[in-house]
């Protein structure tokens, strides 16, 4: 899985909820997200729009307490509003114009995690340059069969920069390496 991917499932299945919600700070515009099926919920919210110009990357994100949702938007080169096609996160990052959608959340025994398979992310821009869209999708479980549709909405984004895990993979250092004797026999 390719490392922004990843990213987007950390950030949703595997950070507690208190204390490090991106969408408190200042300027932040808003979610509401619903999602039905095997299980079902909502969020509602501050959130944020970080674009990482170097994997070509617009992040949404939002968190409530242990309920979370992220876009991954992988545009062709720059944002421009349309309709974004919402594939497996894996394959995302490599077909633009594409988008992936993760959600999770805590029961009383568990964290769920879902993301998406199908649907569309519809992107708008105001003049003064705030995003606005539609989310249509139905989602996995990254652990099981079940499923949910999603729905939802959001508005008011500004694009910032995003200033952490903004950068391409580095190679590992014995990828350059000349093979040994005793890996060419």
């Amino acid at each position: 899985m390719k490392r922004s991917v990843t990213a987007l499932v950390i950030v949703l299945v595997g950070l507690p909820g208190c204390n490090r919600d991106p969408a408190s700070r200042a300027g932040a515009g808003q979610i509401d997200v619903r999602w039905m099926g095997s299980e079902r919920g909502r969020l509602a919210g501050r959130a944020t729009a970080e674009w990482c110009r170097v994997l070509r990357l617009l992040e949404i994100r939002a968190i409530r307490g242990d309920t979370g949702v992220a876009l991954a938007i992988y545009p062709a080169d720059t944002i421009t509003p349309g309709q974004y096609r919402i594939i497996a996160p894996a394959r995302a990052e490599s077909l633009p114009p594409a988008a992936g959608i993760a959600l999770r959340w805590a029961t009383q025994t568990a964290v769920k995690g879902f993301q998406g398979e199908s649907g569309s992310v519809a992107v708008d821009r105001s003049p003064s340059g705030e995003l606005s869209g539609r989310i249509t999708a139905t989602a996995r479980s990254v652990t099981d069969t079940q499923r949910v549709t999603i729905d939802g909405s959001f508005r008011d984004l500004m694009i910032r920069p995003q200033t952490r895990g903004c950068a391409r993979p580095s190679k590992h250092p014995d990828e350059d390496a000349e093979p040994s004797d005793t890996q060419l026999h």
